[in-house]
């Protein structure tokens, strides 16, 4: 069994990617360590960190996800599962295969993935325009204002929360459209079936637009299709309500 370990770049973080490299050799795990290992090419994943760390990981990963551990190592860790107390029982569980499979299919732009959400945002405060269609019909003709996201369920509870999008159980299996800063008012959030096509056209002010999934990789161009038709990442969880669990540390937390 091969394993790649993934750490964010500080202190406290790497002392836990050492704490869990020890529990993982001592089962007679080979450990191998990002980004010099390659993720898809192992048998498990294990990302110490937060939210940012583990979105890079995966930006990393093209492929459907061997089953992937996280821990909590960073101040935003809505998505990661295990605390610091438990790393030690958590590698145990894993080596031995003693969790539950969550999986989140991705975004898919044009070749490229995401977990939460693709982000058409203006730059510069310049408003842009944009039209947006799904399956063939017209949601948004003209849409003027900050920009749009494509959210998954995932990462309703991420930026397109803060745009003003409703916060989803990822288990609904849909998708978002949040509108940012619209000038329109009644450019409201829409929930989509997942088997969606998205396409977004950037129609006004196209130099002055910035595309990004998961606020990490860069598109250029000036049409998009988005579907929710990206390769599984699959989560490694070893407790039932992550969800819940994060709408009380989303309602609490403090920037």
């Amino acid at each position: 069994m091969e394993v790649v370990v993934s750490f964010k770049p500080d202190e406290r973080a790497r002392e836990l990617a050492e704490r869990v490299a020890r529990g993982l050799e001592g089962a007679g795990v080979k450990v191998r360590w990002f980004p010099e290992a390659d993720p898809c090419a192992a048998d498990g994943l294990v990302v110490v960190g937060g939210d940012g760390t583990l979105l890079y990981t995966l930006s990393k990963a093209p492929c459907e996800t061997p089953p992937v551990m996280t821990v909590r190592a960073g101040r935003r860790a809505f998505l990661l599962d295990v605390e610091p107390r438990e790393v030690e029982e958590a590698v145990r569980k894993f080596v031995r295969g003693e969790y539950q499979l969550e999986e989140h299919k991705r975004l898919e732009v044009d070749g490229h993935f995401a977990l939460n959400e693709f982000a058409v945002l203006s730059k510069w405060r310049r408003v842009t325009k944009l039209n947006v269609e799904v399956s063939g019909y017209s949601v948004y003709e003209g849409l003027e204002g900050d920009g749009i996201i494509v959210s998954t369920t995932l990462g309703s509870s991420a930026y397109a929360l803060s745009a003003g999008g409703p916060i989803v159980d990822p288990r609904a299996e849909v998708l978002l459209l949040v509108p940012v800063n619209p000038i329109q008012l009644d450019a409201r959030a829409v929930v989509l079936p997942k088997d969606s096509e998205i396409k977004v056209k950037i129609v006004y002010n196209t130099k002055e637009v910035v595309t990004l999934l998961d606020g990490i990789v860069e598109l250029t161009g000036e049409e998009f299709v988005i579907s929710l038709t990206g390769p599984k990442v699959r989560f490694a969880r070893f407790r039932r309500e992550n969800f819940y669990r994060r709408l009380i540390e989303l309602r609490s937390f403090k920037a």
